[in-house]
């Protein structure tokens, strides 16, 4: 399957300085949960105002399932530890099906399956995961860390439970925010001012890219060649 490539590149032409963070649009899911967050996949360095006051994020369709635990119950601002990625093909014709077991609470992948939900990774726990639980147990989908592609940062987790199923559908789809939270975090990014959303699905080029300022007036401005293209924006 082939990996797609994805770029938003943001200029701070405002009249303060700024941090920036990035995001995975929500997935669709199955069942609605609110247990469901979004965790900063990528963060940028202090923006001081200026014309060559820049930040580019690189992404890629590449995903995988990530499992872990956590000091605190999920929630906003807390930074989950993960214990366990595992790549998960998700493409026009193929998903997985990742299975969890938690034996003495300790979270391990059971096994994994081809799935008949092209594009879906979807996550089953069994019995065995406790509810509540002493470790704060915890499933989502991961990606790569750009800079250190080793490290695999969780950017949508969900609570685990005993016998639950969940699916993600993730989407071509990217927030971007202000803030100055570290990757991994949960933030509610949704909720923030002056967000900004690009949208990649109609775009099938194996590489893309979106360039935007922010301005005076704290909104997203498109440069030309973005506004020609098939990208969608809000913000």
């Amino acid at each position: 399957m082939s990996v797609h490539t994805f770029y938003i590149t943001i200029k701070n032409e405002s009249t303060d300085p700024a941090r920036f963070m990035l995001f995975l649009h929500p997935p669709r899911e199955t069942p609605a949960s609110p247990t469901q967050f979004s965790n900063v996949w990528q963060t940028s360095p202090r923006l001081d105002p200026g014309d060559d006051a820049r930040v580019s994020f690189m992404l890629t369709d590449e995903y995988f399932a990530i499992l872990g635990t956590s000091l605190q119950p999920m929630g906003p601002g807390v930074r989950p530890w993960t214990s366990s990625s595992h790549p998960v093909p998700l493409g026009p014709e193929v998903g997985t099906t990742a299975f969890v077991t938690a034996p003495d609470d300790s979270p391990r992948w059971a096994k994994f399956e081809a799935s008949s939900r092209p594009g879906s990774l979807t996550v089953r726990c069994d019995d065995s995961v406790r509810t509540p639980n002493p470790n704060n147990i915890w499933f989502g989908i991961g990606a790569r860390d750009p800079r250190h592609p080793q490290s695999i940062i969780p950017i949508m987790t969900m609570t685990a439970r005993a016998d639950f199923m969940a699916r993600f559908q993730p989407r071509r789809k990217f927030y971007v925010t202000r803030g100055e939270s570290k990757k991994g975090t949960v933030v509610e990014a949704e909720t923030k001012d002056n967000v900004l959303m690009v949208d990649f699905e109609a775009s099938a080029a194996p590489e893309s890219e979106a360039v935007f300022t922010f301005t005076a007036a704290h909104t997203y401005e498109p440069d030309e060649a973005t506004k020609r293209s098939a990208i969608i924006w809000t913000g």
